[in-house]
């Protein structure tokens, strides 16, 4: 690989590297083969862009020489990463398992897992389950009380007066021996995951007197700066098995967001990327070309081209057009001005329980007037249109 792709490649949508992109540079350089992973917690059968982002830096570095894996967190999943406000729920090993399986399917529509370079998929379960007692405190005997507590979430609790449960602190220790546990060169993740990726290089000097490249790929926010994902309930998930999911998911993105989204999820090249970016704010093009753009292309290059034009002319057709035929569209009426969405999704959709309406409304399913919202007390009115799901279309009068 050229220095100019080698570049780019260590370039496009890295937040940091440590200790040093130039001492990453000169490994690359003196031809040796490096082992890079990446780590999944299977809590849900679904990946959703922001893991995309990562998957498709390590599609670069695959093709750069990196030998790549890709861990599911088979027992870590079990514990859950701590949250800034509670505690995670606990999964089952056998949730976890079924999540693992759907998850693997996904990451092989980016990452080659044949040829010259094919990555590897592992699971932590598979050492980790093993680990007695013993091994355990040995292990933590690497890291202190101090280290662990400084991560930011344990403070905004301390903050709130919010519990910290012991177990928690197990999460960064578990997924810190991963690293071990797999004698790697480098692991890459979000910026959210610096903490846990540290813990992972200090217990790795520590055990095996090995330095660790941690390398990060910057958050994908939305407009509002707000995380993309499934702990925020706005996760866009780009291999669903439903192509519109994706493409109509793309299209309730904040218009900032569209230049970071090129860059981050698709295979445009830069410089193509660059005039997207210059019409955008010098040129004042019109962002809904772009976004469209981006919706096509992600589609394209996670399903196929074909589905791209499909999912281009319904949203076209249903969405830009408003063209709803009238057996595609049922108008309610209701007795005041405004309900709850909740409340009248509850009385009308009656062949739906109110736990799969929930599920639906908190997994971005649910459109008002064409723009997503997962609040389930979001309040609609007369006049609204209500899209729930992928085809049942309501008009309040």
């Amino acid at each position: 690989m050229d220095d100019l792709k080698l570049e780019e490649v260590l370039f496009r949508n890295i937040a940091e590297v440590l200790p040093s992109k130039d001492f990453l540079i000169s490994k690359i350089k003196s031809g040796q083969k490096l082992r890079i992973y990446h780590g999944i917690d299977p809590t849900a059968p679904e990946l959703h862009i922001g893991h995309l982002a990562v998957l498709k830096k390590l599609q670069h570095l695959q093709e750069a020489g990196f030998e790549v894996i890709v861990l599911m967190g088979g027992m870590t999943a079990t514990i859950g990463d701590p949250d800034k406000l509670n505690v995670r729920k606990q999964l089952t090993v056998e949730e976890v398992s079924k999540n693992a399986q759907s998850i693997q399917k996904q990451v092989s529509k980016i990452l080659k897992f044949d040829g010259p370079n094919p990555a590897k998929i592992l699971n932590n379960y598979d050492w980790l389950s093993k680990l007695n007692f013993e091994e355990v405190i040995k292990i933590a005997s690497n890291l202190t009380h101090e280290q662990l507590i400084e991560r930011d979430m344990f403070q905004e609790r301390i903050r709130k007066n919010q519990p910290i449960y012991l177990h928690e602190f197990f999460y960064p220790l578990m997924q810190g021996f991963d690293s071990v546990a797999m004698d790697v060169d480098a692991e890459i993740g979000g910026t959210d995951q610096m903490f846990n990726m540290m813990i992972g290089r200090d217990l790795l000097k520590k055990m095996k007197n090995k330095d660790k490249f941690v390398i990060t790929v910057p958050m994908l926010t939305d407009s509002k700066g707000k995380k993309i994902g499934k702990s925020e309930g706005n996760a866009i998930f780009f291999a669903s098995g439903n192509p519109y999911d994706l493409y109509s998911g793309v299209m309730t993105l904040g218009d900032d967001v569209i230049v970071k989204c090129f860059v981050a999820l698709s295979n445009l090249g830069l410089e193509e990327i660059s005039i997207i970016e210059t019409d955008l704010t010098k040129n004042n093009a019109n962002p809904m070309v772009y976004k469209k753009l981006l919706a096509f292309t992600l589609v394209t290059e996670n399903y196929s081209e074909e589905e791209a034009n499909q999912c281009q002319t319904e949203f076209e057709h249903t969405v830009q057009n408003k063209n709803f035929s009238e057996n595609q569209v049922l108008d309610i009426s209701i007795a005041g001005d405004s309900i709850r969405i909740l409340d009248f999704l509850k009385e009308n959709l009656t062949d739906v329980s109110s736990s799969e309406i929930k599920k639906v409304i908190e997994q971005n399913g649910l459109e008002v007037n064409s723009q997503k919202t997962n609040d389930l007390n979001f309040m609609i009115k007369k006049g609204d249109s209500v899209k729930f799901g992928k085809k049942i279309y309501l008009r309040i009068i």
